[in-house]
């Protein structure tokens, strides 16, 4: 629900250590929270307990491993469906993780009823399916965030 667009600069590329030690960077970058599923890392136990995805997998692309463009803030559920998982380059049109540094993920997907989003690409029912981005906690995190919002927008015009 509150997915933004990932700024990524290769002029931020740190000159010593490895992604690992890069995770408070990459963090901020991705406004700390996961750039799949948007949940926060307050709601998830904080920095410690998320990963440092690999867009482009090291398993397959191993010369992207230590490439600060290359590399995302997930939470450990979406980081572990995504795996290695590599089906093809971005396009919204097929069966893909779109970059999240090119493509504003607020556009892939629509809201029902239900809390639950709906892919309006190929490639965002692909993200629903495989990293299960109607799970029963983000449609909890949805709902509550929308009350809220509605709460907020309510109490302004009073």
């Amino acid at each position: 629900m509150n997915w933004k667009i990932i700024i990524k600069d290769p002029k931020k590329q740190p000159s010593k250590g490895v992604y690992s030690d890069w995770k408070e960077q990459i963090s901020k970058e991705c406004f700390y929270q996961c750039v799949y599923c948007t949940i926060h890392e307050a709601q998830f136990g904080g920095i410690n307990n998320y990963h440092i995805d690999h867009y482009k997998p090291k398993s397959i692309f191993p010369k992207l491993e230590n490439d600060i463009c290359n590399l995302f803030y997930a939470c450990p559920i979406c980081n572990r469906f995504k795996s290695d998982d590599w089906p093809n380059e971005p396009d919204l049109s097929l069966v893909c993780y779109p970059d999240p540094s090119k493509t504003d993920y607020a556009i892939l997907f629509e809201l029902d009823n239900d809390f639950q989003i709906n892919g309006k690409y190929v490639s965002s029912r692909y993200l629903i399916l495989r990293l299960f981005l109607n799970r029963a906690q983000l449609i909890m995190e949805r709902r509550e965030e929308i009350k809220v919002r509605i709460a907020t927008n309510l109490m302004k015009e009073l």
